[in-house]
């Protein structure tokens, strides 16, 4: 294990013993003792990217009600979206070998973890959904592809370079794990909404507080393994995904509303897209921190674009 930072090796070797007692997966009953409460909103009015909008604002309550249990769905889906098409390759890349510096045992075995633990949030977010469509009547909404997707797609065939590929994957997982505990928070302590959300979303926040630490000591074993090159090229997309992930997402809301029968769908979207992109929204203070720690200079999400 030479040349790798020991304080982070230390930490991921403390934090992989830690994995039976902390992972989720292994305390699944409590998710059981609740029951869905149709008296209870879906999720929060003020996550919308529409909730100062006059045409949203002026709408019924039963339409108002039907958007937040939309907006519970999109919450959910991008998670999954996160987990399955950002988080579990990287994975795959690190059991597989193919990143210089994760052939480890030990990196090797929290890769393997992290799966377990991915899976168990997909079968759980899934489960969530499955009750919210049914109580809402929403079992046939389709959301289209999230923009962080969209977004880190279109950069990998930017490159014809496979290290490039895997070095593309590997930020935007290391972003994104370093973002969700933040994201899930928004809801995991809001007791006015549905107690079955508020609980998934707790549920799951727990083992990414967890993730967010193991994947920021991950990136400074891998990057002090990468060659001069690769370390130019990881610090130059690193902001990328800070970026996509200021995405309000309005391609996804606007194929949800027009489906709902939301009757100023075109006009309310169209107010919304001059400002789509917006970091103010999200804190990326600790992205910031670890790219100080990686000693990458000019670390600018707002040149991203």
């Amino acid at each position: 294990m030479e040349n790798l930072p020991s304080a982070s090796l230390g930490l991921l070797q403390k934090m992989n013993g830690k994995w039976s007692v902390r992972a989720q997966v292994k305390h699944d009953e409590e998710f059981e003792q609740y029951r869905f409460d149709p008296s209870k909103k879906d999720f929060r009015d003020n996550l919308l990217p529409f909730a100062d909008h006059p045409c949203y604002k002026q709408a019924d309550e039963e339409m108002k009600n039907k958007i937040l249990s939309c907006g519970w769905l999109a919450y959910n889906w991008k998670t999954v979206a996160i987990e399955l098409k950002l988080i579990a390759p990287v994975c795959y890349h690190i059991i597989y070998k193919q990143i210089p510096g994760a052939e480890y045992e030990i990196i090797q075995k929290i890769a393997s973890d992290t799966l377990v633990d991915e899976a168990y949030h997909v079968m759980l977010v899934n489960k969530a959904c499955c009750i919210t469509r049914k109580h809402r009547g929403l079992q046939e909404l389709e959301l289209p592809e999230f923009q962080i997707v969209t977004q880190m797609h279109r950069t990998l065939d930017e490159y014809a370079l496979n290290w490039q590929k895997i070095i593309v994957q590997l930020v935007t997982a290391i972003v994104s794990e370093v973002f969700i505990s933040d994201y899930l928070k928004l809801l995991a302590t809001d007791t006015t909404i549905q107690p079955l959300n508020r609980l998934t979303v707790e549920t799951h926040r727990r083992d990414e507080q967890a993730h967010s630490c193991i994947f920021k000591n991950l990136a400074k074993c891998i990057y002090s393994q990468l060659s001069p090159e690769q370390k130019d090229f990881f610090a130059k997309v690193l902001p990328l995904p800070v970026y996509w992930f200021g995405n309000k997402e309005l391609d996804v809301w606007f194929a949800m509303l027009k489906q709902i029968g939301f009757p100023h769908a075109e006009k309310m979207i169209a107010d919304c897209k001059y400002n789509e992109i917006n970091l103010q929204r999200i804190d990326y203070t600790e992205v910031m921190t670890l790219a100080q720690e990686l000693s990458i200079d000019n670390f600018a999400p707002l040149q991203a674009a």
